[in-house]
């Protein structure tokens, strides 16, 4: 990791905002293509995130192709095969194809090891902000035909802001935060979005506003270890519990402790005395017991999870991972579309850096994109719907009891790594 006083000014191929799986991932991709890259990223690693950390079928497939596949196995993941899903006292074990469970405190850190060690430059602890172009002030896109040089220029302009422990002349503390501030600021030809829900690093370019979708759920999660009382886990099974206002997912991961990532109700937090509260009632509502240690963990939320990004690209910019929307998964489906998108980009970026940038990518990554995620995402909005109406479960349970053989391709299609991907 280098200094945060060496980024000032500097002048980039790529820059990526995020350091989540699909931001190092890019990075590490981006660097092994021979881009000048630099990784920045708000929060000090490593760091726990609040989500799931299945790494299914899918992802593992794209690891592995990316050579990463020795490396995971040396975080010493946890292995998963099924999913349970539990209902007011009711079963349904559905089988998986082999995957992996690991902290998403170990797999970010972890990848950004890698993109560090394949040439990128890291800097964490630093806020990032792209700034507008004249024509995208006004919120909408700019006009490519008749619009000026100026409204089209070589590189894109993101403004740093670096916390506390990082300042610009390299001192250690930074109490002026006008001096954290002033006049700190990256280069690149194109900038990958990898931030997250909303995107913070666009909030200056109105057109690429994504405002969570009515009724849209919270998300809490938390990491633990794992009691003799939670036997009743099986290992290498994924748990969702369901209720009424909610449900929540536990797997096993590394070092013998326990991953809780959960998606509720707003109204169900705001009448409860805390999240816990909220999560025993979920747990004790499905018909099983709350994991042991949950009591005594620290359970931190998001903002609103479900939107959708109004665009996922634009002047030398693309969007990727939760920055284009949210669709809440199941087992590991948000780590294998951040994965896919990380991947299916280089090649956008690389033309765009070799062969010089042509709007036209804008509209090819949309089409990509869509090709490659869209439909997972259609049906993992089904099983979302569908859990916001636990009314439909038993039906759908028993359909799926009934008709295993439709249960698998449905799985097998979840997990399907797309034949348009491109390792770079």
């Amino acid at each position: 990791m280098q200094d945060s006083h060496s980024i000032d000014s500097q002048h980039y191929d790529v820059a990526i905002i995020g350091a989540g799986i699909a931001g190092s991932m890019a990075a590490l991709l981006s660097s092994r293509a021979g881009l000048q890259t630099a990784l920045l990223e708000r929060h000090r690693f490593p760091r726990h995130k609040v989500c799931g950390c299945c790494v299914n079928g899918r992802a593992f497939q794209i690891l592995k192709q990316a050579d990463l596949e020795s490396g995971l196995r040396q975080l010493q993941p946890a292995t998963t095969s099924s999913l349970a899903v539990r209902y007011l006292g009711r079963e349904l074990n559905v089988p998986m194809p082999t995957g992996f469970a690991v902290s998403r405190r170990t797999m970010d850190q972890w990848l950004v090891d890698e993109a560090i060690a394949s040439g990128c430059q890291f800097v964490d602890e630093v806020t990032a902000s792209v700034q507008p172009l004249a024509s995208e002030s006004d919120g909408a896109p700019p006009e490519i035909t008749g619009s000026s040089k100026a409204d089209h220029p070589q590189e894109r302009t993101i403004q740093l802001r670096f916390a506390t422990r990082h300042s610009p002349n390299g001192t250690t503390a930074c109490d002026d935060e006008n001096a954290a501030s002033s006049n700190v600021q990256v280069f690149a030809k194109v900038v990958l979005v990898c931030d997250g829900l909303g995107h913070p690093s666009l909030q200056l370019i109105p057109s690429f506003k994504a405002a969570p979708e009515a009724g849209s759920r919270i998300g809490l999660g938390a990491v633990f270890p794992r009691a003799a009382a939670d036997a009743w886990i099986r290992q290498g099974e994924v748990l969702m519990a369901v209720a009424p206002q909610g449900y929540a997912g536990v797997v096993e991961i590394e070092n013998n402790q326990l991953n809780l990532a959960a998606a509720i109700d707003p109204s169900c937090l705001n009448k409860s005395n805390s999240p816990l509260d909220c999560l025993a009632n979920i747990f004790r509502s499905a018909g099983v017991p709350m994991p042991h240690e949950l009591q005594h963990a620290t359970i931190k939320g998001t903002v609103p999870l479900t939107r959708s990004a109004r665009r996922i690209a634009g002047h030398r910019l693309f969007l990727l991972g939760d920055s284009t929307g949210y669709v809440e998964p199941f087992t590991g489906e948000g780590m294998a579309w951040a994965l896919t998108a990380a991947t299916a980009a280089i090649p956008f970026v690389v033309s765009a850096i070799r062969n010089g940038w042509s709007d036209e990518l804008i509209n090819r990554w949309q089409s990509s994109f869509n090709d490659m995620t869209c439909t997972q995402q259609k049906i993992c909005r089904v099983l979302s719907a569908t859990l916001k109406h636990p009314w439909l479960l038993p039906p759908v349970m028993t359909t799926c009891q009934l008709f295993p053989s439709l249960t698998q391709r449905l799985v097998s299609r979840i997990n399907r790594v797309p034949k348009a991907m491109e390792i770079v």
